[in-house]
């Protein structure tokens, strides 16, 4: 018995497995806010991690309707300190009452690694 955990335990630091896990670095959240005829939608960000982290992030909005789909996409590269929350990105949309619109948050490391992502649903009549 003694020798199979003993070898079940180097065979894991060969392949690189870690011993204990660590949670995401942050936590990424998407805010879908009906103002009047518009939509806004916020990309947001929080720091999970106890030091400075480079990050990158993409953030998309779709439309879906009777007459097709458009996407408006926004990215960019951002600090984030421990503890920091930041707002990544904002867009807002005029609501017709007939089309969907779909979000999506994603925060990437600096290997493109995703790390964090969220999204969103508006529907008619939502």
């Amino acid at each position: 018995m003694h020798i199979v955990l003993l070898f079940l335990a180097s065979a894991g630091a060969l392949l690189g497995v870690s011993q204990t896990t660590s949670g995401p670095p942050c936590r990424a959240w998407l805010q879908a806010t009906p103002r009047g005829s518009l939509l806004e939608v916020t990309g947001n960000c929080s720091s999970l991690a106890a030091s400075t982290g480079h990050y990158r992030y993409e953030m998309s909005l779709e439309r879906l309707s009777a007459g097709g789909r458009s996407t408006s996409q926004q990215g960019g590269e951002f600090d984030l300190a421990a503890g920091q929350s930041v707002v990544l990105a904002s867009t807002q949309v005029n609501i017709d009452g007939k089309s969907t619109y779909v979000g999506h948050l994603r925060v990437f490391d600096a290997h493109n690694v995703l790390l964090a992502q969220d999204s969103v649903r508006h529907t008619p009549g939502n």
